[in-house]
């Protein structure tokens, strides 16, 4: 069974939420401030922005989580790995969502990313609940340590 590296991930998560903050930035700076037009490309761009920056501190959260339970806490088996799971989910959500489109700025190319952008936007909440669900087991598991000693 290999051997999960808690912090690793935890730093190439925080990464990846950093890539899609920046991301985000580089959209924004895109955006005319007096749009040609009826201003539905700067509306679609404003939710690229958006949606980058939402990913982006989903991403830093669960980062930020699993790295201050393994690095102050010994969690147990299960909200480690759940915490592990949720990191991964939000840094493959960045690969899928956020990195297709920096590529396309930066080239000025279109990357057709349909169900590829549809999996990737399936990761936010799973990363999220995965978080959400170590954190709690981690408490209880606290709590009922606590109350047994």
């Amino acid at each position: 069974m290999p051997v999960h590296r808690p912090r690793t991930i935890a730093a190439g998560t925080t990464v990846l939420g950093a890539i899609s903050l920046l991301t985000a930035a580089l959209f924004f700076e895109t955006i005319p401030e007096n749009p040609p037009g009826d201003g539905f490309a700067a509306g679609l761009t404003g939710l690229f922005v958006m949606l980058c920056v939402i990913v982006g501190l989903l991403a830093l959260v669960e980062a930020g989580l699993l790295y201050l339970v393994a690095r102050f806490r010994e969690p147990a088996d299960r909200p480690r790995r759940l915490l592990t799971l949720g990191a991964v989910a939000g840094g493959l959500s960045i690969i899928l969502l956020v990195v297709p489109m920096l590529v396309s700025l930066a080239f000025d190319l279109f990357l057709p990313v349909g169900s590829v952008a549809g999996i990737g936007l399936l990761l936010v909440p799973i990363g999220v609940v995965f978080s959400g669900l170590g954190a709690v087991v981690q408490l209880v598991d606290e709590f009922r340590t606590d109350n047994r000693a």
